[in-house]
């Protein structure tokens, strides 16, 4: 692996690290100030049915490819929302 590979691998990892961290920030803020932090049960099917049908998700893991998180969690968070734009937060 040249040293421009593993760099853009870095960046990656790193991008995938600060959007996990703000969902779970902006989740346990909601939560310290007694606000719901999950969706209803018809936000989550939806999401999910996107994320089922998208390129990007292995099935086996229920893990999103771009973004590293397993969605069958990240579809229940409020503050969750598709790396790609399929699905937005439900604040």
């Amino acid at each position: 692996m040249d040293r421009n590979s593993a760099e853009k691998i870095k960046l990656e990892l790193l991008q995938k690290m600060k959007d996990m961290s703000n969902t779970l920030a902006d989740s346990y803020g909601d939560f310290s100030r007694g606000k719901p932090v999950f969706c209803d049960a018809s936000t989550v099917q939806a999401r999910m049915a996107y994320c089922n049908a998208c390129e990007h998700y292995n099935k086996n893991t229920t893990q999103c490819n771009k973004c590293g998180c397993f969605m069958s969690a990240k579809t229940r968070l409020k503050h969750g929302s598709c790396p790609i734009g399929k699905w937005g937060k439900d604040i």
